[in-house]
């Protein structure tokens, strides 16, 4: 999962404690692409080429739907997902408990209020991203203008789409025609009630069912975009099409859209993380030396398409310590090392400290070794995910110092800093009694 950090907040995080900040706002393709007169594009067919179609497709903001068609019902004009909900329940079911609807939770939201004020232009890139209909915008570029701004009020503004993140129409809604995958085997025979409306049916294509389909908000262009010691800060898509996943033609969707579920679990969820990563922890200890110990810990990116994890955000901390006989921890003795990305904006510029981050198919092994107190009886082994590490430890904090930040902005990223100090958890543990 990606968020926008606005030039105020990189700059004064960076100014704090010189950390790390993703730089989405120096990245062209996330410029509002806004057709002249916010008129919608007329030029989408599911008949097009793969980069044609995507092209038409994924204009960010998405525009202004226009007016819906006469015969359509209040229900079928409607952008909202509850509305959407109303005749595919499954799908908003699965959409409301997934990180796409979420997207406008109280970390961006708390600054993306602030920034509609300060800096407009910077509040529509986070938006792009974050939540992409124009009709969720207050602001649309004036008419006659391309890319950035000047921006005015946008009249055709929905209050109740605002903060409802990434919504079934932004993926499924153009110019008021809904599109959508080939229908699956088991729903090909269905067809609507005799009656029912049905927003004039569906275009269905397969590109909905390619990787691609996700490349526009999880790609950055690397001849376009910051990079760190050579890579841009979002290189999923890529990460992915070099993997054997992707030689192999495995979708995105497989695996996280699976029955075309619509989950989008990633590293927030324990259960989907074991799906895609196996650990290990052995004792190598020289059995000619019981006065010393030793353990290897083995994490294996099994089956996950991409690099684990594949943003800056997350921390992955493979743990050991000695225990007593009473299973407490040894004073001193535990130890740990990291898997991720430690990329940090220091001295107005991007430095990596490291890069420990798995390909798919290939291990992380940390290795630990201690000389034995006369207390110790076992060694405990365990990796911990911090889905959120980097807003928990490094922005929310230092940001909340920032006294422009408006009293709204200010309880938002509050409560942010709360939820995001609940995400961690524990992957693996295993404990292991010593001779």
């Amino acid at each position: 999962m990606h968020f926008c950090l606005p030039k105020r907040a990189l700059l004064a995080v960076g100014s704090l404690f010189g950390i790390l900040a993703i730089a989405f706002i120096v990245t062209r393709f996330l410029l509002p692409r806004t057709p002249k007169d916010n008129l919608p594009p007329t030029n989408l067919s599911v008949d097009q080429s793969i980069e044609d179609f995507f092209t038409a497709y994924w204009q960010r903001p998405i525009p202004l739907q226009g007016l819906a068609p006469a015969l359509f019902t209040e229900k079928e004009a409607s952008l909202t997902p509850e509305a959407c909900g109303s005749c595919h329940p499954q799908q908003y079911s699965d959409w409301k408990e997934s990180v796409h609807s979420k997207a406008m939770g109280p970390g961006p939201w708390g600054q993306i209020i602030d920034l509609f004020h300060s800096s407009p232009d910077e509040a529509m890139l986070c938006m792009t991203c974050h939540a992409p209909l124009s009709e969720q915008s207050l602001l649309v570029a004036k008419s006659g203008t391309e890319e950035k701004g000047p921006f005015e009020k946008n009249p055709y503004f929905d209050s109740r789409l605002e903060l409802q993140g990434i919504t079934c129409a932004a993926c499924h809604v153009r110019q008021h025609r809904r599109f959508g995958p080939p229908k699956a085997e088991a729903l090909a025979a269905s067809k609507y009630p005799t009656g029912m409306a049905n927003h004039g049916g569906v275009e269905r294509t397969p590109y909905f069912e390619k990787a691609e389909f996700c490349k526009d908000c999880h790609q950055f262009d690397p001849k376009d975009s910051v990079l760190i010691n050579g890579k841009p800060i979002q290189d999923t898509y890529r990460e992915w099409k070099n993997s054997i996943w992707g030689q192999g033609d495995a979708s995105c969707q497989e695996c996280h859209m699976p029955n075309r579920r619509h989950f989008w679990k990633g590293i927030h969820d324990e259960e989907w993380v074991k799906g895609g990563v196996r650990v290990d922890a052995e004792i190598t200890q020289d059995r000619s030396a019981p006065e010393r110990a030793e353990i290897k810990v083995e994490v294996t990116n099994a089956a996950v398409g991409h690099k684990f994890p594949t943003y800056i955000t997350p921390k992955v901390f493979v743990r050991a310590a000695l225990l007593d006989n009473a299973g407490n921890t040894i004073e001193g003795t535990q130890q740990e090392r990291i898997i991720g990305w430690d990329a940090r904006f220091e001295d107005g510029q991007w430095k990596e400290h490291f890069d420990t981050r798995i390909a798919p198919g290939e291990k992380f092994q940390a290795d630990f070794r201690w000389r034995l107190p006369s207390q110790a009886k076992k060694i405990r082994a365990w990796v911990e995910v911090h889905p959120d590490h980097f807003y928990h430890n490094y922005f929310y904090a230092p940001y909340l110092q920032d006294q422009a930040i408006s009293p709204e902005g200010r309880k938002l990223i509050q409560r942010a800093l709360q939820e995001s100090s609940r995400t961690p958890y524990l992957l693996f543990e295993k404990i292991i009694q010593l001779d």
